[in-house]
């Protein structure tokens, strides 16, 4: 891809949610002009309107190229940005972007449907049911071109097309085969060019359990008591639920030959700092929108079941959100 600062490429980023929102509108800062793949009305109203983000640098107003995936063609670099339940329609729906070079960039939580790829034999070909039932996403991404990342931007979409964060922005990003590459170098630098902080992991599945956790025990338990996430990690009672399912966790992650980048105490700690956030989880129940309970706490449990690892805190917690789902999408509809 040639020297970072000259980067000539196509990129693309689809879905316009609020991570997309952030991506796009920091690739177009960079003067990157990425393309965005959206869906229905939306791609009429950014066509008129343009997107338009909210971040500690200011307010930032982009024109983009925006319509579907098939308006656009081959492309160097696609950022996909789902909720992961969105994932295996998603896959089906990217298919003209990806050629044989393209390099494929998924920023989703949870556990990935890619967790036991690039890794040999090691895992036998397990797969990640909970994430991908009919293995249509691993069927039609290639793992080969995939980038595995975990993403740290605490992002919230206020309308269609405009979108706002607070914080720094962070990004993980590694081979799945925890070897470095040329790529990795080449997707870091258009990053940092764009305004966000990259670190190359040498070994992307600790970062990946590292962000799961954060999660598991933050956005599950805000659905259920609407709290924020200063509230949650501040709140003893709060607190002592997410500490007590961070440490049932221990023995999953280390079950599969990995480990947490930080102290569980710094977990705790830093989702306390983030103050009166409202987890993603929270806000897509608040909208009636499905919540990434599959990837994030369903996953988490089918990889305990495998182990014989009991989470019975961990069960309960996510049974009661998936209640609260449901009951909520029915007030709403």
């Amino acid at each position: 891809m040639g020297n970072r600062d000259e980067f000539a490429g196509s990129i693309c980023v689809v879905g316009p949610g609020a991570i997309g929102i952030t991506i796009a509108a920091r690739l177009s800062l960079a003067g990157l002009a990425p393309n965005l793949v959206a869906r229905g009305e939306s791609i009429g109203f950014i066509k008129r309107n343009g997107i338009r983000l909210f971040d500690l640098e200011g307010e930032h107003h982009s024109q983009v190229s925006v319509g579907r995936a098939g308006d656009f063609g081959p492309q160097d670099i696609v950022f996909l940005c789902p909720k992961s339940q969105d994932m295996p329609e998603m896959a089906k729906d990217i298919q003209p972007l990806i050629a044989d070079h393209t390099m494929i960039v998924p920023l989703i939580n949870g556990i990935p449907w890619w967790y036991f790829d690039g890794e040999g034999d090691r895992w036998g070909g397990f797969d990640i049911t909970s994430v991908d039932p009919d293995h249509v996403i691993k069927k039609l991404i290639p793992s080969r071109q995939v980038i595995g990342t975990t993403t740290m931007i605490a992002a919230e979409r206020l309308r269609v097309g405009t979108a706002r964060t607070i914080h720094p922005m962070h990004l993980t990003i590694g081979e799945l085969d925890d070897h470095p590459s040329k790529r990795l170098e080449d997707l870091a630098g258009i990053l940092r060019r764009s305004g966000i902080e990259v670190r190359v992991a040498s070994r992307i599945r600790d970062a990946v359990w590292t962000k799961v956790v954060r999660n598991l025990i933050s956005n599950p338990v805000t659905a259920i008591t609407g709290a924020t996430l200063g509230e949650n990690f501040g709140d003893k009672h709060l607190a002592s639920i997410s500490r007590q399912m961070l440490h049932e966790v221990l023995p999953v992650i280390a079950a599969y030959g990995s480990k947490l980048e930080l102290d569980p105490d710094e977990i705790l700690e830093s989702g306390r700092r983030l103050g009166e956030i409202k987890t993603s989880m929270l806000q897509d129940l608040e909208r009636g929108n499905p919540l990434e309970l599959a990837a994030i706490c369903d996953a988490v449990l089918e990889l305990a079941d495998r182990r014989g690892i009991d989470l019975p805190i961990v069960r309960a917690i996510t049974g009661i959100a998936h209640f609260k789902s449901r009951d909520r999408r029915r007030d709403v509809a």
